[in-house]
Order: structure tokens, then sequence, then C-alpha cells
């Protein structure tokens, strides 16, 4: 690959890490080594921002710098086993703030190879997009960039959505957006997720209005509602419309970043906060399948709706 195409100054825009610390890193662990142009100036190629990015990645992460140049080094090397979720997290962060996507096919394409399908849910493309929000919020990267890479994340989670097929043997479940809440990744990895651990799936998306929420419950009888919002605003509507959401399921569970932030606000919409994780909100959603078992009421009312169809086909 190229090197030699980065000054200092476009390094630290690219990934953040100030031109200071890149040259103390240099010189105490030889990581990055740049190639020095006639005039004596440093210029980086693609695998030194690659690099630069996994080892910020581990810094953050709590590694010691000299154990990150190491491992940084170490990922160079043929390795018995799979390459850290950190490393490809650096890579598909690089290649999304590129705009490559062909790039960050192969970095998927990798992780698919090396690792399950919740781990590089969870632990890819989650933190991958909390690494660009930050970017965004910090003013590093544009918006357009910031929104490219969601709709990237976005196809690529719908498809492992759809490859995990519909399932028809485990509890019913939607997952939605609040009104007024247009960011879904959150719940649709949650609505992945759960399809691969066996639960019926109706991810309905984004910026759901509560009314249509309440007769969709009514049509498909559903073990659990779980409803994301992200902001207070959002969670302001779902307070509003609250009696369109008494009875809706057994469990009405609610999470997002705006319940994370004051998660007593689910009581007052009317139903449970089930944790700031998708593993968190999984745990928790299990033991209350388990509480209600496996012939809860919610198979009972979803068997007698089937039947009440049905004869209406007669």
């Amino acid at each position: 690959m190229a090197r030699g195409k980065y000054t200092v100054n476009e390094v630290e825009e690219r990934t953040g890490v100030p031109a200071t610390t890149l040259r103390q890193w240099e010189r105490r662990y030889g990581l990055p080594m740049p190639e020095r142009s006639d005039s004596g100036y440093r210029l980086y190629g693609d695998d030194d921002l690659g690099d630069i990015r996994a080892m910020k990645a581990h810094v953050a992460d709590g590694v010691p710098a000299s154990r990150a140049a190491a491992m940084v080094k170490e990922r160079a090397q043929p390795a018995a086993g799979p390459r850290p979720i950190a490393a490809l997290r650096a890579d598909l962060v690089a290649a999304l703030v590129e705009l490559d996507d062909d790039r960050s096919d192969r970095v998927l394409s990798e992780a698919h190879a090396l690792h399950t399908v919740e781990a590089v849910v969870l632990d890819l493309l989650g933190p991958a997009m909390v690494d660009l929000g930050t970017l965004w919020h910090d003013g590093k990267i544009a918006t357009t960039t910031e929104h490219f890479a969601s709709s990237y994340v976005n196809g690529r989670l719908r498809a492992l959505l759809a490859l995990a097929g519909g399932q028809r043997g485990g509890p019913c479940v939607i997952v939605a957006c609040a009104p007024l809440d247009q960011h879904e990744l959150g719940a649709l990895m949650l609505a992945v997720i759960l399809r691969r651990q066996g639960y019926q799936v109706y991810f309905v998306g984004a910026n759901t209005p509560v009314e249509d929420l309440a007769t969709m419950a009514r049509d498909v009888q559903p073990f659990a509602v779980m409803i994301s919002a992200s902001s207070k605003d959002a969670i302001h509507q779902l307070v509003a419309k609250r009696h369109h959401l008494e009875g809706i399921a057994p469990v009405l569970a609610l999470g997002g970043y705006g319940f994370n932030a004051e998660p007593a606000l689910a009581e007052r919409v009317g139903g449970r906060y089930l944790g700031a994780s998708v593993p968190e909100a999984l745990e928790r959603l299990a033991a209350e399948v388990r509480k209600h078992g496996a012939t809860g009421a919610h198979v009972e009312r979803r068997a007698q709706a089937d039947s009440d169809l049905q004869g209406a086909r007669e």
C-alpha cells in the first residue's frame, strides 16, 4: 500500500490524535514510523493511520500505551487466534471516515469470518458508531460523513436481521422507536440479537406513532413491546400518550439514551427500564419469559387471536 500521503496535521485531523502525542509514540514506542520528505517532514500512509487508530482504541480501553503499541505491532504478524475486535473496530471507523464502503465491506467480511454475529453487532458495529458519533460531536468529521456511516451500518444490520429468519416458535416481541425518534440503530441491534435467540421479532423502526403501535399489538398479541427513546422529547411523546400503552403487552420495556439518562421516567410511561445495554436488556427480558412461562397468557391470547382470525376467514 502506498505510503507518505498525509502530513502530521492531516493525520491529527483524521484520527483525533494530537501531533505531540504522535511524535511521543514514535519516539518512545517506534509507532507509527512515518517516512520523511526531502525537507525532513513526516509523511504518513494509510497503514500508519490504521495503526494510530488501533492504538488510540486500545489506550481508550485502558491499555497502557507501551502495551498498546506492542499489540498493534503484533497484529501485523501471523496470529494463531482471531484478529481482535478492537483492531477491526479501528479499521472500520477509518474506512467509514474515508467514505469507503468497499473497504468497510472487507473489514466486516473479516469480522464475520473470525467472530460471532453477536460479537460483530455488539462489540464492533455498536462501538464503531459511538466512535464516529464522538468524532462528529468534536467537529472532526462532517455531518454527511456521520450520516454515511449510519446508513451503511443500518443496511448491514437489516441484512443480518433478514438472514436471521422469521422465528415462529419463540415469544413474540415488537421493537420500535418512540415518536420523533429517528435514531434506530440501537433498537435494530437489539432486534437482530433477539431474532437470533429465537424470538419472533417485529421491527418497526424509527418514529413510530403510539396509536399505530397499540393497533399492531392488538393484532399480533406480543409478549413484549420494546420501545427505544433517545431524547426527552421522544419520552414526553410517550408520556403524553401513555393511555395507548396500557395493557399493550405483558411486558412494556423501555430503553435508549433518553431512559439511560433518567431510568425513573420509564415508570411515568407505564413500563419498565431493562438496562443501558443490549446484553442487559436481553437478560432481563429472558427473566420475564421464564417468569411468565412458555405457556403464559401471551401464548394463550395469541392462540385465541389466531383462532378468531381463522374463524373469520371461514
